[in-house]
């Protein structure tokens, strides 16, 4: 069995979840014997491997899913994608920008057999692997997708955020028992009514992550909302152990963005024991069931009331944590996707 990873072309300038879930996918494919090449589009061929596995809808992965299919080589596509009203009406910017994003919304509820090249993707691909039931039942709602397709593989999590320790990040930076958000600065994150929402109320808020370059008006307006309360540390990589210790060293994770599939970072937060306030938006109950607080992504006093909720509540209740182990670690999530690999060659 031969597999190539292949994602959109500037995918890795701003990476982000979905960027941890295609690399840790790999890594736990391997574990499994699979090897797994990254697509190098200078000297590599697509003939060469039986699979193609594209992560993203973007469009801009179309071509090689059309030169893939040409060649006859078998293409799966974990679709990442979420879409909703609340999330059109969040788009960020103009009234133009925000008009825009409701009409391709519009679109897709009421006409969802009109062709575009999103809906190519879903065409071409053999097997859709969204994240849960619900962005499943969405390919079928907008796209007009087969059931017959989609077979859900959820999100995963490294096992080595259950023992992370808050020593470090304490250590480090003086703060503990503070309010976290891990991820890029940009609009879809929502990271300024977060602000908001938090600033001025004495809780100390960390924000960890860079501010996407191609909105440097969203991070400024960021800076601007932000009290003394709130701190930004920039980026920390995802394989370090100081990040590992900011999960354990917060009292509760926020994570209030227009939309989560279900959120990687939130997973693995909750694994490392923090508390977890998020979006309502996307297919956050789907993972985190009752051991969350949902938030109104729209409405700063909503994710602020949220918080003190979860401020609330304890920390040892150890729910979370145990759900979190016993059905998304990146192992079990491997498993599933190499038996429809399998499952996929013998057609």
């Amino acid at each position: 069995m031969k597999v190539a990873f292949y994602v959109y072309p500037t995918a890795f300038q701003n990476p982000g979840g979905g960027e941890v879930q295609l690399l840790k996918t790999k890594e736990a494919l391997e574990k499994l014997g699979v090897p797994i090449k990254l697509f190098d589009i200078w000297n590599d061929r697509l003939r060469d491997f039986d699979i193609l596995h594209v992560f993203g809808s973007v469009k801009d992965a179309l071509p090689m899913m059309e030169e893939a299919k040409r060649v006859g080589v078998k293409v799966v596509l974990s679709t990442i994608c979420w879409y909703s009203w609340k999330s059109a009406l969040g788009t960020y910017g103009s009234l133009g920008a925000k008009a825009g994003a409701l009409a391709r919304h519009a679109a897709k509820v009421f006409f969802p057999f009109v062709p575009s090249r999103r809906k190519r993707m879903m065409e071409l691909a053999d097997i859709l692997m969204p994240n849960s039931v619900m962005e499943a039942e969405q390919l079928r709602r907008f796209f007009n997708v087969l059931k017959e397709k989609i077979r859900v593989i959820p999100n995963g999590v490294d096992p080595v955020f259950a023992d992370a320790k808050p020593d470090a990040f304490v250590e480090k930076y003086g703060l503990k028992d503070f309010v976290l958000t891990v991820g890029r600065i940009e609009p879809r994150k929502n990271q300024l009514n977060m602000i908001r929402a938090l600033s001025g109320t004495g809780i100390p808020y960390v924000l960890i992550g860079d501010p996407v370059k191609s909105y440097p008006e969203y991070y400024e307006a960021c800076r601007r909302a932000a009290g003394s309360n709130v701190h930004f540390l920039g980026n920390i990589p995802h394989e370090s152990e100081l990040l590992r210790s900011a999960y354990a060293a917060c009292d509760t994770f926020l994570l209030a963005s227009w939309l989560e599939t279900p959120g990687l970072a939130a997973l693995e937060a909750g694994l490392a024991g923090a508390k977890i306030v998020i979006t309502s938006e996307g297919a956050t109950r789907e993972y985190f069931k009752e051991n969350a607080v949902y938030v109104d992504p729209r409405r700063p006093g909503n994710i602020c009331a949220g918080v003190r909720q979860s401020q609330k509540l304890s920390k040892t209740t150890g729910l979370l944590k145990a759900s979190i182990l016993d059905r998304y670690l990146w192992g079990r999530v491997a498993e599933k996707v190499l038996a429809e690999y399998q499952v996929l060659l013998r057609k």
